[in-house]
């Protein structure tokens, strides 16, 4: 606004325009500025677009499912509503209570339409631990998210006594549970250990054991700690040892231990 009036100052006095001419100049710009505003309130909401960012990460939430959240039945937060009663807040943190959205901005246009873009948690585990009562999704940043009926992502498993902690919210203030959250992203973020762990049993201590999906290999890997450097003994093992022994030479693989590689024959 205060661009607008020094432009239209501006003008009248390079012309030699009266002060008067200024004045009314400004006075239709807030007639029409007044009035768009009023169109704008008028209108009420006709469509929903909805943009899930990460959604080949996670087929749990879909549009339909947030779109019901926010515009069926009680929900309706949004239909036939005028534009300047819709909360684009309220309608942000409704979204954001459904299981595995991470984030969600709401914005509108001229038109009538609502912009709902949606990010979506990425689950990086599956805690099996204990059955049913303990049978969840661990998301990238800790996150405890339920299993669904509709839809199992394929991630690697995770089991054991020292797992259970990890089924309760606030895990990620317990130091160990954090650098096993750490492992499990490390793995989760390499295309080859992705492709190739399957499962981590964790023990009374929370060390960690890995149990692959090709070879019969028991892969000890200690405390979730030293990640790199044991990765890189792990790596070894299969680009050194396997191609010269074969895969099932060996039961057992430890890189628990600095500077070692334990391989443990089978019987």
């Amino acid at each position: 606004m205060k661009n607008i009036l020094e432009h239209i100052t501006r003008f009248g006095l390079s012309k030699g325009g009266s002060l008067l001419k200024g004045l009314a100049l400004l006075l239709a710009v807030l007639v029409l500025w007044s009035f768009a505003g009023k169109r704008q309130r008028s209108k009420v909401v006709n469509h929903i677009d909805i943009q899930i960012e990460n959604e080949v990460e996670n087929h749990f939430v879909d549009a339909e499912e947030i779109e019901n959240a926010i515009s069926k039945g009680k929900n309706n937060m949004v239909y036939m509503r005028w534009f300047d009663s819709v909360s684009l807040y309220k309608l942000e943190r409704k979204i954001e209570k459904i299981d595995f959205v991470k984030k969600a901005q709401v914005a509108h246009d001229l038109a009538g339409n609502l912009k709902v873009k949606v990010t979506l948690v990425k689950p990086i585990a599956r805690l099996i631990s204990g059955g049913s009562d303990f049978d969840r999704y661990i998301g990238s940043e800790g996150e405890n998210l339920p299993t669904s009926e509709k839809y199992a992502s394929k991630v690697i498993t995770l089991d054991g006594p020292g797992s259970r902690k990890m089924a309760y919210a606030g895990f990620q203030t317990d130091s160990t549970c954090k650098k096993v959250l750490a492992l499990i992203n490390y793995v989760n973020d390499d295309p080859f250990w992705k492709a190739q762990l399957a499962h981590i049993y964790l023990d009374e201590k929370s060390e960690v054991t890995f149990y692959p999906q090709v070879g019969g290999q028991e892969i000890e890997f200690g405390p979730a700690e030293d990640i790199e450097q044991k990765f890189e003994k792990l790596n070894a093992f299969y680009q050194k040892i396997v191609p010269a022994k074969g895969w099932n030479t060996y039961r057992k693989v430890s890189v628990k231990f600095k500077n070692q590689i334990v391989c443990q024959k089978t019987s």
